[in-house]
């Protein structure tokens, strides 16, 4: 993280790498992370990120361009989302802003509304950054040359009318609340339990439902977390939410050990395939050899990552919301 003045910078986390803080270019890329790195090795690329929705991902980038007066271009490039459709929402607001419900004016794409956002920041942004939309363009070459020429007519360090920097952007607050809590026992669901286990040879997750008098009812095959936790939420076969969260976790496990060819073994840590499960007596105190350590878990892809987010929202906002995210 690199500082202006007193203030870190960039305040907001996202999906962005830092190049020189006093440059005048900010380059979002969209949905093309390829050109992240590329670009903000620039001379002149302040910062260079992605950004998927036309709400929280367009407030970071307010946030973070207002706090560093220096950046004087938003240079837009890459692939839009359809759904969201960020880029076009961006260009919307620097031409015609929000209207007295935070909703940027003529945005196409899905949501675009701003909450946390003052509306003399937003104007601020307005004022502080022209937008080149070069919404589509992955050509590497032709936005070097793009970001030169911005870089080459620098207007300066933008001069706010308040003389009020990132001290007084307040990030989104939050209530703490701390983790932990009791789940029921998943044998008082009343649609019953789940036994899932991998198939590796196949390359699929199993998953086999009994009813709580322990007859088998339901089977699933499939190899995403997200589509069979879906089947499940359609097919009514889940009443609980702590049961709805247990089995969107072991699905994203299960499907994590296919990809990365570990060992999956239901409400287990995740652990190289040749090591065998270890039964532990509850209330056992055990000492773990070198030979059973657990490996680290492979870093996920963005599209995993995402996919897992999408698996999280599943559980909070029901399976009608999914096509939302």
């Amino acid at each position: 993280m690199s500082s202006t003045g007193s203030t870190k910078w960039p305040v907001m986390p996202g999906t962005y790498q830092v190049g020189d803080p006093n440059g005048p270019v900010a380059v979002c890329a969209l949905t093309s992370e390829r050109l992240i790195g590329p670009l903000v090795a620039l001379p002149g690329v302040a910062i260079a990120g992605m950004v998927y929705t036309a709400n929280l991902g367009i407030t970071r980038i307010i946030v973070n361009i207002t706090s560093n007066p220096a950046i004087r271009f938003l240079l837009i490039c890459g692939k839009d989302s359809a759904l969201f459709k960020p880029g076009q929402s961006l260009v919307a607001l620097v031409e015609k802003g929000v209207d007295d419900k935070r909703r940027i004016i003529d945005a196409a794409g899905y949501d675009p509304v701003l909450p946390s956002i003052d509306p003399e920041q937003v104007q601020q942004f307005r004022k502080q950054v022209e937008i080149l939309d070069w919404t589509g363009e992955e050509d590497l070459q032709v936005l070097q040359e793009r970001v030169k020429s911005l870089s080459d007519r620098n207007p300066g360090v933008f001069a706010s009318e308040k003389k009020e920097t990132g001290e007084r952007r307040r990030q989104e607050e939050f209530v703490s609340i701390r983790p932990g809590g009791q789940r029921e026992p998943l044998l008082y669901d009343p649609k019953g339990y789940f036994v899932i286990t991998i198939e590796p040879e196949q390359k699929e997750i199993l998953l086999r439902h009994y009813l709580p008098d322990h007859t088998p009812a339901h089977e699933m095959r499939g190899r995403g977390a997200t589509s069979m936790l879906l089947g499940l939420l359609r097919d009514g076969l889940v009443t609980q939410l702590s049961h709805a969260g247990y089995l969107g976790e072991e699905l994203a496990k299960a499907q994590t050990a296919l990809q990365f060819g570990l060992r999956y073994d239901q409400d287990r840590p995740l652990r190289p395939r040749e090591t065998p499960a270890q039964p532990v007596a509850e209330g056992t105190k055990t000492t773990a050899s070198a030979s059973l350590k657990i490996s680290a878990v492979p870093v996920l892809t963005v599209k995993q990552l995402g996919e897992t987010q999408r698996l999280k929202f599943v559980v909070i906002q029901g399976s009608e919301e999914i096509w939302r995210s």
